[in-house]
């Protein structure tokens, strides 16, 4: 049985890992070799490279609150497509992440050659595979520290950027601005490519839902407070750059923010933006190690990759040897490679993992799953995501024939792995064989739902809204759940309901109807507006079941009162007074929610009113009560 992780990551902590993993090389590093390309348009580069980011931001915050659950982007692609896309999608994600982790405390040394001209390589990668260690062993101890220290260094981060834009601003000259799109067209457009990279990190909190309070909310407000507000940061940073630096000191330059703010605050500028620089890359490297660690702990979990990787810390629960294989794999990349071309084949996997994100929020709108439930709805669906899916495989071409090779080839290797390792597990049917077999069998009912996926769904509704299932959601899942569309009195319903009940019971329907009546004639179990509690003793011992009613018509349960929409039928033996006691107290809780009546008739047939009363807000009970 999978452990469960500890939901401990705050909205604040979420967003932090979301904006460490943006602010990094896109920013301290990358738009010097933009603007060799564009020139002053740069600034349109990075902004129309945002917007290309907020389909996939739409379609992973939708499916990030529908299931919630460590892997990200690999565990909807996994649910949606099948095994063998998510095994590419599994290691297109952690190989993407890792690699980019490793780029960016690489890129530290960039920083301290400019202090210090003469620090040789190999104690540049010391220092950058030390750090890589680390954090590893942060993550090793506990996600709420590191995502405490996350916190610390963003805030920190953004505040000298901040100061940054307040002191460079007065020397801003307009001039610097001329000849704005003076480039070559094609080469702008391919420019927004290279760019687009730089927003990639941005998606990779969906990999930590699992462990993020309130995911259903959480997740979505953290990506796009993350994308607006560095998107804010990536366009005024660029342009005050742009605008204080003249045209032969940006062009080509590794480090455009320093040496901006050499330019107005000399060698102390200089100094202050060089370490916030390392330390944006040290958040990069941080998030990365915490989110490529879920990823190989997803796989984990569904056997694509052997089990210990799902083995979770006893005392922390974390998961130990995902961490340690992901920080152990970042510090070799560090210590052995160059990775000029590993990087840019991570982009290529990524942009690959982003495109099946797309169609698999395709695929998932197009099929009818009860429990399919997100917080977040993506607007402008289809158009968007198919929009998104053209223009990421245009950038995948983009970037060159061998990186497109060498991404097809990664690819094979992933579905080679699946082949002789993964092939013959036990994987759940994906949405994606359903809607063929739909496509396939005109005569299979609309709402024909694979099982596997349906209780899957459901369990991750239940973590997201962090519900403990008690004895009233088993007695709820094991009763009797009857959808009424056609009007009808009390008399009706209690003679259909004895009839549904009694092969159970082991009673005459009749005999049944008798004793509702009889209840019914005590005192009305009409308790409250559009809801009755009609509920028996029966014979013998340790017996006790529910049964749950919608009546969208309506039942005339008295003369004087609004029709029951709802109907709650408790029976039990007298042994179980105190279970039948604990199950009333329950039904009030449920019913008395402001919310219960617009679930309830939300609900799409008999099986979801079940999924909707165990997913109500209540007090729960212990599970042996």
């Amino acid at each position: 049985m999978n452990e469960k992780l500890h939901k401990n990551i705050s909205l604040l902590s979420a967003f932090s890992i979301a904006a460490g993993a943006m602010i990094s090389s896109g920013l301290f590093v990358l738009p010097g070799v933009v603007y060799t390309k564009t020139g002053p348009a740069i600034i349109i580069v990075y902004f129309l490279a945002g917007l290309l980011m907020i389909p996939t931001i739409f379609s992973q915050s939708e499916l990030a609150t529908a299931m919630p659950k460590a892997g990200g982007s690999y565990n909807y692609i996994m649910r949606i497509l099948g095994a063998p896309t998510g095994m590419v999608a599994g290691f297109a994600s952690w190989f993407s992440i890792a690699m980019k982790s490793a780029f960016a405390l690489i890129g530290i040394g960039t920083f301290l050659t400019l202090i210090n001209p003469g620090v040789p390589e190999f104690q540049i990668r010391l220092l950058a595979a030390g750090a890589a260690i680390v954090f590893t062993i942060i993550n090793l101890f506990s996600t709420k520290h590191s995502g405490n220290l996350q916190i610390i260094m963003v805030l920190v981060l953004l505040s000298i950027l901040t100061l940054f834009l307040i002191t460079g601003y007065p020397n801003i000259k307009m001039t610097h601005y001329q000849n704005f799109f003076a480039k070559d067209r094609r080469a702008f457009f391919a420019a927004i490519g290279m760019v687009f990279i730089s927003f990639g990190g941005l998606t990779k909190i969906a990999s930590m839902s699992e462990e993020i309070k309130e995911s259903g909310k959480n997740v979505p407000r953290a990506m796009f407070l993350a994308f607006i507000i560095m998107m804010a940061f990536y366009i005024l940073v660029i342009t005050t750059v742009v605008g204080v630096l003249p045209h032969d000191a940006l062009a080509d330059n590794l480090a455009p923010i320093s040496t901006a703010a050499k330019y107005f605050a000399g060698k102390i500028g200089l100094i202050m933006m060089s370490i916030t620089a390392m330390l944006a890359f040290v958040t990069t490297a941080n998030a990365g190690i915490m989110s490529a660690s879920r990823v190989a702990l997803a796989m984990g979990r569904d056997e694509l990759v052997p089990n210990y990787f799902t083995k979770l810390s006893d005392n922390h629960k974390t998961p130990y040897i995902s961490i340690l294989l992901t920080g152990g794999f970042i510090t070799i990349i560090i210590l052995s490679l160059h990775i000029d071309y590993l990087v840019k084949v991570a982009s290529a996997m990524m942009l690959f993992l982003f495109i099946l994100n797309n169609f698999s929020l395709i695929i998932i709108r197009n099929i009818n799953l009860r429990n399919y439930k997100p917080t977040f709805r993506a607007p402008l669906f289809p158009y968007l995501q198919m929009f998104a899916i053209v223009v990421y495989l245009i950038l995948i071409y983009q970037m060159g024939h061998i990186i497109l090779l060498l991404t097809i080839f990664a690819i094979l290797i992933c579905l080679g792995w699946y082949y002789f390792y993964a092939r013959n597990k036990d994987h759940s049917q994906s949405a994606l064989i359903l809607l063929a077999k739909k496509i396939a069998d005109a005569k299979l009912p609309a709402d024909t739902d694979p099982e596997s996926i349906e209780s899957e769904l459901f369990e991750l509704l239940q973590h997201r809204e962090e519900i403990m299932e008690d004895f009233f959601d088993k007695t709820v899942q094991s009763g009797i759940a009857l959808d009424l569309d056609e009007k009808m009195d009390k008399d009706e319903f209690l003679k259909l309901i004895a009839e549904k009940l009694s092969p159970d019971i082991g009673q005459s329907k009749a005999k049944i109807y008798e004793e509702f009546i009889e209840r019914e004639q005590a005192s009305s179990t009409n308790i409250t507006e559009g809801v009755a509690i009609p509920h028996i003793i029966i014979p013998g011992e340790n017996r006790f079941q529910l049964a749950l009613a919608r009546a969208k018509e309506g039942i005339e349960w008295e003369a004087d009162s609004e029709p029951v929409r709802a109907v709650f039928v408790l029976i039990g033996s007298i042994d179980k007074r105190d279970t039948h006691l604990k199950a009333l107290m329950a039904v009030s809780q449920i019913v008395q929610n402001d919310e219960f009546f617009k679930r309830w008739e939300a609900a799409e047939n008999a099986d979801d009113l079940k999924s909707t009363i165990m997913l109500m807000p209540r007090q729960r009970h212990s599970k042996s009560a």
